[in-house]
């Protein structure tokens, strides 16, 4: 744990040297600033880790716990999962031309906090599900009986 809070502590330092960096700046500073991705995957990754930690917690509090009920094989569980969680988080970043580096932060957080969504839903569907939002609804073309149009389906 301790090393996770001087990973996030140092790349929470860098990213603020890499985004007032100027031509005056130490060199060190400036290969920083060339290589500023490194740096700030990093540090999104420690924020979507915190989000994972936050999330166990607020589930911990919620059921009237406390620190003495954690249990370490459940905070695992999430950080196995976490590269899945923050494939799309990182993709997102890459392709956005926004320089607003707390936005990222902050759904790199949001990320980690709702891992479990990604897969409590995740589950072979039925043959006969019916989602009625998906553009091939095959379930329900299967099951309706066929109409055609401007034919009556009363019986003389």
């Amino acid at each position: 744990m301790f090393i996770y809070f001087v990973v996030f502590l140092t790349t929470g330092t860098f990213m603020v040297l890499i985004v007032n960096a100027d031509e005056g700046s130490a060199p060190w500073i400036g290969l920083l600033a060339r290589n500023h991705g490194i740096v700030f995957v990093w540090h999104l990754a420690c924020w979507m880790t915190l989000g994972m930690f936050s999330n166990y917690y607020w589930d911990l509090f919620n059921l009237g716990k406390g620190l003495e009920s954690v249990q370490v094989e459940r905070i695992i569980l999430p950080l196995l999962v976490s590269p899945i969680v923050f494939y799309p988080t990182y993709n997102l970043w890459l392709s956005s031309s926004s320089q607003s580096y707390i936005l990222f932060e902050v759904i790199a957080f949001q990320s980690g906090f709702f891992w479990q969504a990604l897969f409590t839903k995740a589950k072979p569907l039925d043959q006969a599900t019916v989602i009625p939002w998906s553009v091939n609804n095959n379930g329900a073309a299967r099951n309706a009986p066929a109409k055609s149009v401007g034919s009556s389906t009363a019986v003389n």
